[in-house]
Parts: structure tokens; sequence; C-alpha cells
């Protein structure tokens, strides 16, 4: 006769194989840097600096030009411990490990993982300088996604499939708008009967209905106080109003250039602010920093005095935001949480993530109390190898 028992690493095994069926940006993100927080002495705050490679300067003719090395480095931050907690009877201890997910289990992992991705999809937002759409407009077509793919592209991303997550409104914008175009049958059919992308236009499709919508702030007429302006503190001056973590600006005269052959790619380079800014004259906190030489250049001038300021959306209007990436722009990492040593406790990793699952009781009661957690990492390592596609996602009229 089987062994029916319920154990902590049965039912660690089982949550976790459903909170990874659950995922969809948390498993289309980086989790190779996972091991490095393997220890049971990790904790909130810790912090992992990832080396990014240098880009190398390209020499023409034959006298060496030796390219000063220099250490580029990512923080992949542990923000929190997350979980549930459950309470069992001994009737459904004694349910078999599919029955009692089916009944208890199931529903609440499913939850976590909404949870933590909704969390991270905001940090992951809020870190990303790029972004294409109209955010007054359906995502009614084609050339926003393309749009996105260039400019990832001309960041040094991979020609690869790349994904492309949307917000609830986004999906249904764009598979209205497309569902007659796509000449693959497959792709078609996965339109109609499941209301979904598929694959098209470089990009794997999927949605998500907690991604974060951004609030444009009030923040207009800023000008840049002071001439040859770099780094990642712009100093303003005239202007009024808040700008706000995670808008998106662009500098009069400061375009984006190639980051291999510095050429200039004709347009501005974006940035994206990395804390609110109260108003008036003061200092702007900014992403990527403005650099003008050397491996690194990203522009084709500092900016300028008196150079205008200008900010995407309307003012004081949230907008929506979908998401188009490759693998590599973010990582999410999870800690192995240390055992309980006096009850049972099993920690298991499947598929990146480490979950713990320990289990007491109340004798009085007759109960079983499982507590299920997992402590959280993420770091944005290559944020310029990703695009926020921006769209009015309250537009859910037929167009």
């Amino acid at each position: 006769m089987s062994n029916n028992l319920v154990t902590t690493d049965k039912v660690a095994d089982y949550a976790l194989m459903k909170f990874s069926e659950s995922a969809t940006f948390l498993r289309s993100v980086n989790r190779e840097y996972d091991e490095s927080f393997a220890k049971k002495e990790a904790k909130i705050g810790d912090t992992l600096r990832v080396p990014i490679p240098q880009h190398g300067l390209v020499r023409k003719g034959r006298v060496a030009t030796p390219n000063p090395l220099q250490t580029i480095t990512r923080n992949v931050s542990v923000y929190g411990q997350r979980g549930i907690d459950v309470i069992f009877n001994s009737a459904e201890m004694a349910l078999d490990i599919e029955e009692l997910g089916r009944r208890y289990i199931d529903q609440q992992i499913a939850d976590l993982v909404v949870s933590i991705e909704a969390e991270v999809l905001a940090m992951a937002i809020a870190a990303t300088p790029n972004q294409t759409g109209d955010t007054a407009a359906r995502l009614n077509n084609i050339f926003y996604a393309n749009l996105a793919k260039k400019q990832i592209e001309d960041n040094g991303g991979h020609k690869g499939t790349k994904k492309m997550l949307l917000n609830s409104a986004g999906e249904v914008q764009i598979v209205d708008s497309l569902k007659g175009l796509f000449n693959a049958q497959k792709q078609i059919a996965v339109q109609y009967e499941e209301g979904e992308m598929g694959r098209a236009a470089g990009f794997d499709w999927s949605s998500t209905t907690v991604m974060p919508r951004q609030l444009r702030g009030a923040g207009a007429g800023y000008l840049v106080n002071g001439a040859n302006q770099s780094g990642s503190s712009l100093i303003v001056d005239t202007g009024t109003g808040t700008v706000l973590k995670g808008e998106i600006i662009t500098i009069v005269g400061v375009n984006a250039v190639h980051p291999q052959t510095k050429q200039n790619l004709g347009y501005l380079r974006q940035f994206v602010v990395t804390e609110d800014y109260a108003g008036g004259g003061g200092t702007i906190s900014i992403y990527p920093a403005i650099v003008t030489s050397g491996s690194e250049q990203n522009v084709t001038a500092v900016a300028a005095d008196n150079a205008a300021i200008t900010i995407a959306g309307t003012a004081s209007t949230p907008y929506g935001i979908n998401l188009a990436f490759t693998k590599d722009a973010y990582t999410f990492g999870t800690v192995d949480l240390p055992e309980y040593p006096d009850r049972p406790c099993s920690r298991r990793v499947y598929d990146g993530i480490s979950m713990r699952v320990a289990q007491g009781s109340d004798i009085i009661n007759d109960q079983f109390i499982m507590r299920f957690d997992i402590m959280c990492a993420f770091g944005a390592l290559r944020p310029e190898w990703a695009s926020r596609v921006a769209n009015n996602d309250t537009l859910l009229t037929p167009a």
C-alpha cells in the first residue's frame, strides 16, 4: 500500500511546481545569479554587485590606444520575504498531496506568484529608460512593437526572439486590431481561439493583469541649469511641478549613439527618472548616466545650459505600460532560507526558485499550520535592453 502521508517535502515540491507554472514575467528573466544568494546569512538589504562587460574602443591604424578598464556593476538586492500561511485539520492532512493541493494550495500559490510579479514588474518598469507608444491612444498596430525592438537592438540587445508582456487592455487592443494580418495559421488560431497574440514581429507575446501604470507628474517647463552637465544628476531651473520616479525625459541636443560604433543614432536619448522630484530648481536623478566619451559613451553631447527637457505623457495623467525585453535585461533571484531545526521543515529549489515550507501544530484545536516562504532579490542588469510601450489602457471600446 502506497504511503500517502503529506510531508513538508511533498508539499514544497508540489508548491514549487505550481509556482513555476503560474509565473509569467519571472519565468522570462535571467536567474543565472540565484546561487550567489544560496547562503543562510543572506538577509533583506543584502546586495550582490554583478559585473557587466565593458564595451571596447576600436582602434583605427597601427598605433595601440589601450582602453582603460572599468569595473561596471549592477546591483541585485534582496528586497523582501514573501509568503502564505495555511491551516489544515487532521482530516485535510489525510488527503493525498494532489487533492490537498487542488483544494487548498493551488490558488494561494497563484496569489503569491501574482503578488511577487506585481512587485518585480514595478521595479523593472521604474528602471527602464526606453519608451515607445502613444500614452493617449490604443496599442492598435505593430509599429510600436517594431520600434521597441529597434530601441533594444540599437542599445546592444541581441537580435534573437524577445518577450512582449502586455497589460490586459493592450492585449485586447492589439489582438483585435491585427486579427487578420498574420499568415501563420498557427498564430491566427491562437489569436481567435485564445484571444492571445502568440508570436509575431520578433516577440513571444503574453499578458498580465498586474502590469503597473505610470503616473505622469505635473512637471512642465524645465530647463537645464548650467553647461556641460553629465552623469546621473541633472541640475534644472525654471519649471514647475513634480517629476515622478519612472517618468521618461529627453533633453534637447542630447542624442543617442550606437554603443559599439558611437555613431549618432539620429534621435534623442531617453532617460528614466530614478527618484521622485518635488519641483522647482534642483537636481533630478536619471538613468542612464550621461556619458560623452570612452567605451561607455551613450550620447552625442553633454546637456547644455537652458536646454529644454521634455517629459513623456500628459501632465497629471496615468497611462498604461507594456514591456518589451530580452532575458538579460533583468534578473530575479531567491535566497535559500534556513530550515527550522525543531519542527518539520523542507527547503526545495525548482526551476530557479527556492522555497521553504515549515509545519507547526495546534494540539488543542487539532490543526496543522504550514507556512510557505520565499526571500526575493531583483536587479535591472541591462535595462536598456528593454523598452516600455505606452498605451491608453482605458480605451476598451472597438476602434
